[in-house]
């Protein structure tokens, strides 16, 4: 008996002394924030399509186009929850954009963030200089640096 006490007190003891790390956290998933939250703002009125995605106070500003109409959904940060749904006056022109658009926006995201890995800042479609339309995506790196990246809307190529 005294020797079944002692291994076991030999064994909890190497045990506490390992230098083996307990597993952290897991890491996101291909939906983590903000791809969750574009998803989210997406499917929170009819027929959406992702334009516009800029960082708010309580999580993200979304800007959606449905039926002609320009939505701006508030989703949480975590993308769990959608905060506010208002419909704009009047419909911004990247309603137009996002009909000619043949990659939405989290595959543009996704296609930037493998080019530059890094955090959303802000997203927009938009035309670039020589009028093509692309996506504009904005990442900041591990060090704070801010990249703008412009991902072609049509072929998902990054320019």
């Amino acid at each position: 008996m005294r020797s079944s006490l002692l291994v076991i007190a030999v064994a909890l003891t190497l045990a506490a002394c390992s230098t083996e790390q307990p597993p952290g956290p897991a890491t996101p998933g291909p939906d983590a924030q903000p791809v969750k939250a574009i998803k989210a703002a997406a499917v929170a009125v009819p027929d959406g399509r992702v334009f516009d995605v800029e960082p708010a106070n309580d999580g993200w500003e979304i800007k959606v186009a449905s039926h002609g109409q320009e939505h701006k959904i508030r989703v949480s940060r975590d993308g769990g929850q959608i905060l506010g749904d208002q419909t704009a006056a009047k419909p911004s022109d990247d309603l137009a954009k996002i009909e000619q658009a043949g990659v939405d926006a989290v595959a543009a995201l996704r296609t930037a963030q493998q080019r530059q890995p890094g955090d959303l800042d802000e997203m927009e479609i938009d035309r670039a200089t020589d009028g093509a339309l692309v996506w504009q995506v904005g990442l900041r790196d591990g060090k704070g640096i801010e990249h703008d990246l412009d991902v072609d809307a049509k072929t998902g190529a990054v320019r």
